[in-house]
């Protein structure tokens, strides 16, 4: 298999200048570069440029994937848009990564794999649009992209046992697009998110209702109000309202029900969820067996019981079936003795099947003696088993 690499690069909050389109340029003349964008494929060789680099002036995700299972997306978020030192918690060195850079926080969820073990690389070119709504979820505070990544840990089997689990997200139950498709890209078992969610509450409604948003607004400072006026019609910054409900969930009095926080349940250990895993994959490896094996005898039921239509059919008209039997032998036929033969083996069925064995028992000696010249046929009807 000739070599894969898949980049892409997608700037969200503010175009690309004509400085940056030159820049990125001379990192690569086969790329293509919008005022949005940058997208290159890799049969032989590697990027010269560093994506670390290229987030930090120009791109706010970037997603990389490669035919021998490597896959990466990474977002770029301003400082003070999201908890650091919460978000750090589900960090490792197997799958999540938090960088703190002169002008930005960059969030890295990786995974690597054996070749072949990974086949999403051929869908390289969707992937953006389908996790770049992630970095939006991370700016309103949602935290199950960390926890999903930080479950590759458990998956690949590269956490210790002792390690405790980060706080657990509410909404684990219910995926969203973006999550269920992240999730897909990197490589989490659905048994083991089951496991997660066991102890994910409802995810609350993100957004304040407007009377209680107007009680805090009304106890700002007239300074901070100023500010927070100034900063959204400079247009400086472009998440001013996440940070400005940020701003209000942070006072808020019930701040304990916030998504990011830990509540009264301990975290389990690594290995607590692996154990509840393996159970969870036990169980429906069970199921799914015993799913197959009413499969495989679902078309056998159904054979006999049609079989036993027919014997029935045969049992009501038996007469007619004994003169189709001696119409069979009087050809005197190799074709006309198995039919015979065929004949004689339903009508033997159909009789045990009415408590008629006896009667038919009768009419076959009748039968044999009167053919018992044909050794043909009296050979046929030896292999058959209805004679001794």
């Amino acid at each position: 298999m000739s070599e894969y690499q898949y980049y892409e690069f997608q700037a969200i909050d503010r175009p690309l200048s004509e400085d940056d389109q030159r820049w990125l340029r001379g990192l690569s003349t086969r790329a293509q570069i919008t005022t949005t964008s940058f997208t290159n494929v890799y049969h032989w060789g590697d990027f010269r440029g560093d994506p670390i680099k290229l987030m930090e002036r120009c791109f706010d995700a970037f997603v990389y994937v490669a035919n021998w299972g490597s896959r990466q997306f990474m977002v770029r978020l301003p400082h003070g848009a999201l908890d650091a030192a919460h978000a750090r918690q589900y960090c490792h060195r197997y799958g999540v990564s938090l960088q703190n850079k002169k002008s930005c926080v960059l969030i890295d969820l990786y995974r690597d794999e054996e070749p072949g073990e990974w086949d999403g690389w051929e869908d390289g070119p969707t992937w953006m649009a389908s996790l770049a709504r992630l970095r939006d979820d991370l700016l309103d505070g949602d935290w199950r992209c960390l926890y999903l990544a930080w479950l590759v840990g458990i998956e690949t089997e590269s956490l210790p046992d002792s390690a405790k689990e980060p706080p657990v997200p509410p909404g684990l139950k219910e995926l969203t697009a973006p999550l269920q498709a992240f999730a897909d890209f990197i490589g989490i078992d659905t048994e083991l998110i089951k496991v997660a969610a066991e102890r994910s509450g409802p995810r609350a409604a993100n957004d304040p209702s407007t009377s209680k948003l107007k009680g805090w607004i009304r106890s700002l400072a007239a300074t901070e109000k100023d500010e927070w006026l100034l900063r959204i019609a400079r247009g400086d910054e472009p998440h001013a309202r996440r940070s400005l409900l940020r701003r209000f969930r942070e006072a808020a009095p019930d701040r304990n029900a916030l998504p990011h926080d830990e509540g009264r349940t301990p975290g389990r250990t690594v290995a607590e969820i692996s154990v509840a895993w393996q159970q969870r994959l036990e169980a429906k490896h069970r199921r799914l067996a015993e799913e197959a094996a009413k499969e495989r005898e679902r078309p056998a039921k159904a054979e006999a019981q049609a079989r036993r239509e027919r014997l029935k059919n045969i049992a009501s008209r038996a007469p007619v079936v004994w003169e189709e039997v001696s119409a069979w032998i009087a050809k005197r036929t190799p074709k006309g003795y198995d039919c015979a033969v065929a004949l004689l083996t339903d009508l033997k069925a159909a009789a045990a099947l009415a408590n008629r064995s006896a009667e038919f028992d009768r009419r076959l000696h009748d039968l044999c003696g009167r053919h018992a010249g044909k050794p043909t046929f009296m050979g046929r009807l030896r292999s058959a088993g209805l004679v001794g």
